[in-house]
């Protein structure tokens, strides 16, 4: 799996595609396939009889979920990991409510009927069956020091998530990240080889999650840190193979560091195409973006090579 390519920007789907479908579906995934864009990201939540799901909250979203009468659900309190496989197939996460917070950020996003949250064996049979030379697929896996009993420990996870990997025609094709570097810490140890991704993110608003990036931070596993510029170096020292930034947090001086630690750039979530240009012009290697045909347009309009 080559996460890099000279004088190339590797275009992911954020969550699919999710600036024009709902996120994390599969037709969300196969669209990209029909528009030739080879890699994504995804994320992985358990379920309570201990399945690997592809969702982004550890609560179900009341701005785009439906319960099987067809209502936007009120309850903003409804875990995962409290609900078995079955239990979720109850609910709809095809359409997205525009009058909602959430929503108004995606006013163009199709509705779809009939969405289900897949099961990540279903997303990984879906994308076999559309594998391409340059597939990257980026598996995110969602864990949280900050609270217990949203996921299992990341022990746990981290095996649940291998044992159906491991039994996929992909495994090689996959590059695990998480904010929660506990977890990368837990695949390091039950498969060395496995590439990981270390997420960060540095802004104090604006997120579900904020600053958790600093000395000994919790997320960070409590690793050392002097100072910020210093992340790409001490993602290098873990055996990280690339560092996931959110793109506001980062400098060009800090995607040179990188390089020079043969750490791979993918920056997140990137939906502005002047932001777009200027992640290019700084150097990064990957763009994970809600609008992965917008990106793969303007590369070609300016005459950008992608892959």
């Amino acid at each position: 799996m080559n996460l890099t390519k000279p004088n190339h920007i590797k275009i992911y789907g954020h969550r699919g595609a999710r600036g024009d479908l709902p996120e994390n579906t599969l037709d969300s995934f196969q669209y990209l396939f029909d528009h030739l864009i080879s890699a994504y990201e995804t994320d992985i939540l358990i379920s309570k009889d201990l399945i690997p799901v592809i969702t982004h909250d550890f609560k179900l979203d009341p701005s785009f979920t439906r319960d099987d009468n067809g209502k936007w659900i009120t309850d903003e309190n409804i875990k995962i990991f409290d609900l078995t496989y079955k239990e979720l197939l109850k609910y709809d996460v095809g359409t997205l409510n525009k009058l909602s917070k959430y929503g108004r950020n995606f006013t163009n996003q199709k509705s779809l009927p009939n969405q289900k949250i897949p099961k990540l064996e279903d997303l990984l049979n879906l994308t076999a069956k559309n594998q391409t030379e340059n597939l990257i697929i980026n598996l995110e896996i969602k864990s949280t020091p900050a609270q217990e009993n949203l996921t299992p420990l990341p022990e746990e996870m981290v095996r649940l998530v291998l044992d159906i990997v491991n039994n996929s025609v992909l495994k090689d094709k996959i590059i695990y990240s998480s904010f929660d570097w506990r977890v990368l810490r837990e695949i390091k140890d039950q498969s060395p080889k496995t590439p990981r991704a270390y997420l960060t993110y540095q802004q104090q608003s604006g997120s579900k999650i904020s600053g958790t990036i600093y000395d000994q931070s919790p997320w960070m596993d409590f690793m050392p840190l002097k100072n910020a510029v210093e992340l790409p170096r001490l993602i290098a020292s873990l055996g990280g193979r690339a560092w996931h930034p959110y793109y506001r947090d980062i400098s060009k001086k800090m995607i040179d560091i990188s390089h020079e630690e043969n750490l791979t750039v993918n920056v997140w979530t990137v939906n502005d195409e002047d932001d777009m240009l200027k992640m290019i012009e700084y150097g990064v290697d990957g763009i994970m973006t809600d609008y992965p045909l917008r990106l793969k347009n303007l590369c070609e309009k300016n005459n950008i090579s992608w892959f």
